[in-house]
């Protein structure tokens, strides 16, 4: 769709000069970390007709109110480092930026919390809490560029949620402006678990009151496993250990890290282990933890020399796509005990031409990053075709007790597989009273219909789509 001229004057009226309709800021919008292919446009339409940047709780009621006046869809971005489509609209409408938000800090050191606007930046946030002797509980791998507020509209895991838990668990308030208009605060768990993962489709975030800790000090080590088999068996040895968090890579993406930052690491599969010490006596137990598990996993132990150089640069994994010429991205869930068939597939389906990268998100599961990189620019049927594949692979985690890590817009319609069908029809009798015209993000977390044909949803198409065109 196209703004209409009354439907413009409306918002520009309100919202003036920060409604931007230019080329440039439309093809920027009209993507999240993942550039989709050109061919996508059958399915959806990606590029916004303009973009809004907000930069108050005002702001997102009256884009609120005007949207649901003229019927409007209304798409929430933040920093855009998520690469499920979660910010890129599905029929057009309006972008709102909400990076513009005025940063606001409030720490309450006897409830040990933190209150701040969405917009705040992790690695900003990090930096003022260590002026205070605290720190993050958990946070995500685009640290330096993520916000707290697509965090948890994109389902909130991050490295430290082994120890700690996800967004969920740390939320001890949410502040909502809902598609109604009305701002509104929630501290239930239950209210603030729809909130989780749905990507603004519930309504804009535009305040979070986290729990935070203290600021322990953390201990590396390092591993190397030979096959997907002794990874996966050393993950479950190293769970045992009661890790602040676990950073995982496949051969080939050591490769790409040896290539791109100098290291000489051997060719294996390579975890590095963290745990919050606090005296020596800790750290002797964790040592002789890790090297228990280690030795029973049949791995071997990586020189330490290594795993605080790696550890540093555990930010910079997406500063490796900079270097080659095209990606594709998708992001799974599984669980430690039974994926080493899941990861042997993904590789074989590949030829070995694939990069892995893994984040525990509780003593049980972690999130698997998969990257496809090529050197060359890819065609646009060979990118959607590859997108498809991946689609597909995802899907089929779902063997190994799996499943996507987000709906976003890839896999809108799998929520209740992420999260329970319980939680699916609360969020369905949630969405139906706050967005009854549904101009809060379509397209995401529910499949929404297939352009030309709406009888058809578009997870119907898509998943058609991975099985006849691969």
């Amino acid at each position: 769709m196209t703004l209409k001229r009354n439907v413009r004057s409306r918002f520009v009226r309100f919202i003036g000069k920060k409604l931007r309709e230019d080329r440039t800021t439309l093809q920027v919008y009209s993507r999240d970390m993942s550039d989709l292919p050109s061919l996508v446009s059958i399915f959806f339409k990606n590029i916004p007709d303009g973009v809004i940047l907000a930069s108050s709780v005002e702001d997102i009621q009256t884009i609120y109110s005007i949207a649901n006046e003229t019927k409007t869809p209304i798409t929430q971005r933040a920093a855009g480092t998520a690469g499920l489509g979660g910010s890129v609209t599905y029929n057009g409408g309006l972008v709102v930026d909400t990076k513009g938000f005025e940063q606001k800090f409030f720490f309450d050191p006897l409830e040990q919390t933190v209150t701040i606007n969405p917009s705040y930046v992790f690695s900003d946030l990090q930096r003022e809490l260590k002026l205070q002797g605290l720190s993050l509980c958990s946070y995500p791998s685009s640290y330096h560029s993520a916000t707290i507020g697509g965090w948890i509209a994109h389902g909130g895991h991050g490295i430290g949620s082994a120890q700690y838990g996800g967004a969920l668990e740390q939320i001890v308030e949410l502040e909502v402006v809902l598609p109604t208009g009305h701002l509104v605060k929630y501290t239930e768990r239950d209210h603030i678990s729809l909130f989780v993962g749905s990507h603004g489709t519930l309504g804009t975030i535009t305040e979070v009151t986290l729990r935070v800790k203290f600021d322990i000090p953390l201990k590396h080590q390092g591993c190397t496993f030979d096959s997907p088999e002794e990874l996966v068996k050393g993950l479950g040895e190293i769970a045992t250990t009661f890790p602040h968090s676990v950073w995982f890579l496949n051969p080939k993406h050591v490769e790409s890290f040896n290539e791109t930052f100098g290291y000489n690491l051997p060719n294996r599969y390579v975890a590095i282990i963290s745990k919050e010490v606090s005296f020596e006596e800790e750290e002797m137990e964790f040592n002789r933890l890790f090297n228990n598990a280690i030795r029973n996993a049949g791995g071997q132990i990586l020189d330490r020399r290594y795993t605080e150089d790696i550890w540093k640069f555990r930010f910079r994994s997406l500063s490796m796509l900079k270097h080659c010429s095209d990606y594709v991205v998708s992001e799974v869930i599984l669980p430690i005990e039974s994926s080493d068939k899941y990861i042997r597939k993904l590789i074989s389906k590949f030829k070995g031409n694939i990069h892995l990268e893994g984040e525990f998100i509780s003593p049980t599961h972690y999130a698997l990053l998969i990257y496809v990189l090529s050197e060359e620019k890819m065609s646009s049927l060979k990118k959607t075709l590859l997108n498809l594949k991946l689609f597909k692979l995802s899907l089929k985690s779902k063997k190994v007790k799996g499943y996507p890590y987000s709906t976003g817009l890839w896999f809108s319609g799998f929520y209740g597989q992420i999260y329970g069908k319980d939680e699916l029809r609360r969020y369905k009798e949630f969405k139906k009273s706050v967005d009854p015209k549904n101009i809060s993000n379509p397209g995401k977390v529910l499949s929404p219909k297939f352009r030309f044909f709406p009888i058809v949803s578009l997870k119907f198409v898509v998943k058609l789509a991975s099985r006849f065109m691969l």
